[in-house]
């Protein structure tokens, strides 16, 4: 009997280890999916609205503008499609939405994907930065909303993320 409560011991503590093993590989692996969105701070650099606008041809607008970049290959993209046919479905007369692809012309603006930059009808920079924060690219953990509101309520936040941790495609 005695030997048979020191295997339930073993046992137990064999099963808890396996657990704590498990949970701790887990939160690596959730962790390290975590990627900084502007590591190399493009968004902050002199005169990045100037080359943004030139290389998207955003100069003349006649109303605010929220470009969308993504790129279809990306991982995240696929998880945040939820969230940018929202973002779509915001459209209206006083903003255009438009998704571009990522590309080679775009990557020394735009540091990763998925983004976004929303320009006012009088071409000054509103938000640039990702499309959400965390591993789940959704509207819960967005900016962009909470920003569009607040420019068609007359306010611009000239918001630039750098540092938001999420998931995103390393250009």
């Amino acid at each position: 009997m005695q030997n048979l409560s020191k295997l339930d011991k073993r046992l137990a503590i064999a099963i808890t280890i396996w657990l704590l093993c498990v949970i701790l590989m887990l939160g690596y692996f959730q962790l390290s999916g975590l990627q900084e969105f502007d590591p190399k701070r493009k968004l902050q650099r002199s005169g990045w609205l100037i080359e943004f606008k030139n290389l998207t041809e955003s100069d003349d607008l006649s109303k605010a503008t929220l470009a969308l970049f993504v790129d279809p290959q990306c991982g995240c993209t696929k998880r945040s499609k939820t969230h940018i046919q929202q973002l779509k479905n915001l459209a209206s007369s006083d903003l255009d939405v438009v998704v571009h692809s990522y590309n080679s012309t775009i990557k020394d603006v735009i540091p990763n994907t998925p983004a976004a930059v929303l320009i006012d009808a009088y071409g000054a920079l509103v938000y640039a930065g990702p499309l959400s924060e965390g591993l789940a690219c959704s509207a819960s953990d967005s900016f962009v909303e909470l920003v569009i509101s607040n420019l068609l309520a007359g306010f611009n936040s000239e918001l630039v993320i750098s540092d938001a941790k999420g998931c995103y495609c390393i250009s």
